[in-house]
């Protein structure tokens, strides 16, 4: 039997196509227990399940296609010394057994660091140390190119539900009130989170989620972090009242207040309700550093007319062979090489392999058949780490490009979705198009909304006037392509006087609707493909000012 077919089973789902069925999870205690409930989809990648009563959903991947697997260091098992008294002295002033270091096999080295190890399926993929400095300070360091993993989650038992917290010491208190939990390996400063990337598969296990991070900031921070790559529905935040963490609550309060505070843990509000006071900790950030800075396009003449942030929806359109598809694409690679984004791509008009060779071509600054072996390694892991791309072997929907892009944006933590273009899609509309694509646009920016990603949509121009230049009215189909836009861009080419197109796009600013973006008036701005190096940049940078 095929592995996808035994996870299935192992869940409860008893399909073996697209369809309703009875949902393992809530069908047999409801009053009509024949209403099939659950949705099963068998997509192209996985099958994708959800249940309209309970809400429970998830995905089994047929096989492990999109699990890129790095190759990571394994560490040797860490020096530790026998006598571990100046050990269990400390922990017991923090309220911790000897009996619980041991099990999660704490150590100390000569250098007097705590030794944490990492396990995964009883191998050792990770060492943490911590040196306490003195006056409340303390350092970190990690054995380096080593796998990210959930410090503790070979000692998970129980998965009806999973508690995360902040560190390595959160576990050791909660395991002290007899609670299972697991700590992200990096703390609040847990940005990337590698650890869900490298345990997707073993999150998959549980019915629902307890994020049980610091009172802080800097947790507040980790526990949005965690809310956007888990599934929202299926998390509770766990309140630690006045106490920092769960540390102070073991020592000041004890074992039984750890256990309350689990178990009156509190589903998030649900989507569409929400409070001012649900919102203070966005707020209160905004009050003390006012509108966030976005992020640099990669060309200082394009920074001064706009920055890019998430959250909004931008068009781009432009007459076929004018640069859109490159200006993009050179866009997304500025955005993984300066801040490490990582982005889906439905793009129709590529292949994988022309596609991945563009990429590879901006990266190395040559062409693909020149890139040397001793290159390609690193080049196709930067490649393969930040871009992901839908299949082109069938047609998509908008409500299916959505649907999995909610599942990258949990598993891979994709930061910008990327449409090209929007004529490839399979767009079954009955009434009227204008109203369609108006329904689209209002569903990818909301989806961008929710997601907390930039969404980019390619679209054509109605049939070319000339060469006259295009304006975003000038979309087939709809006004919307302008009125629902949060960014519009328009690419451009001019010909020279053999009638060649010229190697310098315009990139017109015709809409910034967030004046915290950019600047509402727009403007035009020129750049320049330089052959040598496969890439656009700044035409004043080799042509002086323009």
């Amino acid at each position: 039997m095929m592995e996808y077919k035994i996870k299935l089973q192992i869940l409860g789902i008893n399909a073996d196509k697209t369809g309703r069925y009875l949902c393992p999870k809530c069908s047999a205690n409801r009053t009509n227990k024949t209403e099939k409930c659950l949705s099963v989809t068998f997509g192209s990648e996985c099958v994708l399940y959800k249940c309209h009563n309970c809400q429970w959903s998830g995905a089994v991947y047929y096989r492990d296609k999109y699990e890129h697997k790095k190759h990571y260091k394994r560490p040797d098992a860490p020096k530790t010394l026998d006598n571990k008294q100046p050990l269990y002295d400390y922990f017991q002033k923090r309220g911790i057994s000897k009996e619980i270091v041991d099990k999660f096999q704490v150590g100390i080295n000569e250098k007097k660091e705590m030794i944490f190890p990492y396990y995964k399926a009883g191998e050792l993929v990770n060492v943490k140390y911590r040196t306490n400095l003195g006056n409340g300070k303390k350092s970190f360091r990690q054995e380096s190119d080593t796998e990210k993993t959930f410090f503790g989650m070979d000692l998970v038992t129980n998965f009806s539900q999973l508690l995360i917290v902040e560190g390595e010491l959160d576990s050791l208190s909660f395991a002290m009130a007899g609670i299972e939990s697991v700590s992200v390996p990096q703390g609040a400063s847990e940005n990337k989170l590698e650890c869900i990337d490298n345990c997707w598969n073993w999150l998959q296990q549980f019915d629902s989620y307890i994020i049980a991070v610091d009172n802080d900031s800097a947790g507040d921070k980790l526990k949005v972090n965690l809310l956007k790559r888990l599934d929202k529905n299926k998390c509770k935040i766990a309140h630690m009242g006045q106490f920092k963490d769960a540390n102070e609550v073991l020592m000041q309060s004890g074992a039984d207040d750890l256990l309350k505070i689990v178990n009156q843990a509190e589903y998030i509000t649900p989507d569409g309700l929400v409070s001012f006071f649900d919102c203070w900790d966005e707020i209160f950030y905004f009050k003390q550093n006012g509108y966030s800075k976005g992020y640099s396009t990669g060309w200082e003449s394009l920074d001064k007319k706009f920055t890019i942030k998430t959250g909004y929806l931008m068009i781009i359109t432009g007459y076929p062979s004018r640069g859109k598809s490159f200006f993009t694409d050179n866009l997304l690679y500025n955005l993984s090489q300066k801040y490490d984004l990582k982005h889906l791509i439905a793009s129709f008009e590529n292949t994988n392999a022309s596609h991945f060779a563009r990429f590879a071509q901006m990266h190395c600054e040559k062409k693909f058949s020149e890139i040397q072996e001793n290159e390609y390694g690193n080049t196709f892991e930067f490649i393969m780490n930040h871009f992901y791309r839908l299949q082109i072997d069938r047609m998509w929907s908008i409500d299916q490009i959505i649907e999995t892009c909610e599942l990258a944006v949990r598993k891979y933590g994709i930061k910008t979705l990327t449409i090209d273009p929007y004529n490839r899609l399979n767009n079954d509309y009955t009434d009227r198009e204008d109203k369609y694509i108006g329904s689209i646009l209002a569903k990818l920016s909301m989806v961008a909304k929710k997601l907390d990603i930039l969404v980019i949509f390619i679209a054509h121009p109605k049939k070319p006037d000339g060469d006259k230049l295009p304006t975003m009215y000038s979309i087939s189909g709809s006004s919307d392509w302008y009125n629902m836009a949060d960014y519009g861009l328009i690419v451009h080419r001019e010909r020279n006087e053999n009638a060649e197109l010229e190697n310098k796009p315009k990139i017109i600013i015709s809409k910034i609707k967030d004046f915290n973006t950019g600047d509402p008036s727009g403007g035009e701005v020129n750049l320049e493909f330089i052959p040598s190096r496969h890439k656009l940049i700044d035409y004043k940078q080799t042509h002086g000012n323009w």
